[in-house]
């Protein structure tokens, strides 16, 4: 017999899979539960703006082409958007690609990427699924990251450098000033990863404004997703911006029709229609003043968060989750050293009710 393990090579063998939740109809069907409410993956709860839907119907008679390679139409409305050259910009299947791009054209057999921890498990995964290694660098006790000791990880080996802000799973962020003084000490052939996914949602004023930095520092890359804020989840659409230099190189290692033609024509309605964002920014905003206020007559520490979602302390966190997902309600638990935390996504007013209710009721 093949013992494909062995083909496959001892990094892929280790690899723990992603492993997605069930479908939600499935869960309720198991469970015996109906009506449930999904808080577990950081989705839009409003949905997509009604004008990405327009153009959706009007690109589906143009199924059977094949997509623009370039990704021309969508390249210029975010150029536009954000007054940057389109030769600066890489399209791809949300930021999961993009971290899998540059790995796979900047990293060499024996090099590593740095991330703090907890951060997005993916980093790992994809980096150990191409060969390399990824040293993970705790956060201090706040859940802030801890910029001395991630600039005294970096050796010759490190290549990249992974930071998620805000933050997932804590919606922890670090600010203009903490960012600079860390790029000072990181050498110019360390790249800098700035995973910026839920980044339409952070609205601290020293947030750092990472657009003003690039020409700065040409070692810095800027990663962005029409899947939180946007709404588009199902099609993944994200995108990199970084010099053209950078640009170039992971453009020879993409795959030449990467962004299918639906998430490209979703994402181009989406960027161009910001009055809808901002209802999602502002619905956002309640539901996180509610269920702050909400913890706090509980009793429950939570960490202030500059996302769409937050991390709470219930104790027991595995037992809180599974108690709350026979009542229909799915959050998100971690284990390890989040043992006592689950995340709840924010979602609409009438879902945050439901869940502080059935929160209650499990504690």
């Amino acid at each position: 017999m093949i013992d494909y393990s062995k083909l496959a090579g001892q990094s892929i063998s280790a690899l723990t899979p992603y492993k997605p939740g069930k479908p939600v109809k499935e869960l309720e069907r198991e469970l015996g539960v109906t009506n449930s409410v999904k808080l577990a993956s950081n989705e839009n709860p409003l949905g997509c703006s009604p004008k990405v839907i327009a153009a959706l119907n009007e690109f589906m008679p143009e199924i059977s082409r094949y997509p623009l390679g370039d990704a021309f139409y969508l390249r210029k409305a975010v150029s536009e958007h954000y007054g940057i050259s389109g030769d600066r910009l890489l399209f791809g299947t949300g930021s999961n690609e993009i971290i899998e791009l540059a790995i796979r054209t900047f990293l060499a057999e024996d090099e590593c990427v740095l991330s703090p921890s907890p951060s997005f498990s993916v980093y790992g995964i994809i980096s150990q699924a191409a060969g390399k290694s990824c040293k993970w660098v705790p956060v201090n006790d706040a859940f802030k990251c801890d910029f001395e000791a991630l600039a005294n990880a970096i050796t010759d080996k490190t290549r990249m450098v992974f930071l998620a802000n805000p933050n997932n799973p804590t919606g922890e962020y670090f600010t203009a000033e903490e960012l600079e003084a860390f790029m000072q000490k990181v050498p110019e052939d360390v790249i800098v990863v700035m995973d910026e996914a839920y980044i339409e949602y952070a609205d601290a004023p020293d947030f750092p404004d990472t657009l003003k930095m690039l020409d700065k520092y040409k070692n810095m890359f800027l990663m962005r997703t029409f899947s939180k804020a946007y709404g588009l989840a199902a099609l993944r659409a994200g995108f990199v911006i970084a010099c053209e230099e950078a640009i170039d190189m992971m453009n020879r290692v993409r795959q030449p029709f990467n962004t299918n033609m639906a998430a490209q024509v979703a994402a181009e309605a989406a960027i161009k229609d910001q009055t809808h964002l901002k209802a999602v920014l502002a619905e956002n905003q309640r539901g996180k003043e509610f269920l702050y206020s909400e913890f706090e007559k509980l009793g429950l520490k939570y960490v202030p968060t500059q996302a769409n979602f937050i991390l709470v302390n219930v104790g027991n966190g595995e037992k809180v989750f599974d108690n709350l997902l026979k009542q229909g309600v799915i959050v998100r638990f971690f284990g390890s050293g989040l043992a006592e935390w689950i995340r709840v996504s924010i979602g609409t007013m009438e879902e945050n009710a439901i869940f502080i209710e059935k929160l209650k009721e499990v504690l």
